[in-house]
């Protein structure tokens, strides 16, 4: 099952946010996404792992440190067992800019890009720990 990664249209949601129905939401459709994106028959893993988040915005990105926990709760008991289990967490933020060079990007983010509308990268991985 891992590595596994995918893409998140729309932009996330802050925890910060005083919406909890948005909030709801939003942890909904990472979660559905990620299943859609699951090989079959996956069942969540005991394993230490390291998750990667790459928040790609068109204008005024939000902070980047309340977006981690709402997609880290989406795949609880889905891809892993608690996120306590996570290790390392990468999170990034990148402005669209039609002038990048794509060439360098996994094909999920490179293909994303092309849709010109904001997203999230997520790439979970074992932990090297």
């Amino acid at each position: 099952m891992l590595p596994f990664e995918f893409i998140v249209f729309g932009s996330p949601i802050s925890l910060q946010t005083n919406n909890r129905a948005l909030l709801q939401a939003w942890k909904a459709k990472v979660r559905q996404t990620a299943i859609a994106n699951l090989p079959i028959n996956t069942i969540p893993t005991r394993d230490l792992i390291q998750v990667e988040v790459v928040y790609y915005y068109k204008r005024m990105p939000l902070d980047i440190d309340n977006i981690a926990k709402p997609i880290l709760d989406a795949f609880n008991l889905l891809i892993y067992i608690d996120d306590r289990q996570i290790t390392d967490l990468i999170i990034r933020k990148r402005l669209i800019e039609p002038s990048v060079d794509t060439r360098e990007l996994p094909l999920a983010i490179a293909s994303a890009l092309n849709q010109n509308r904001p997203f999230i990268f997520v790439k979970i991985e074992f932990s090297a720990v």
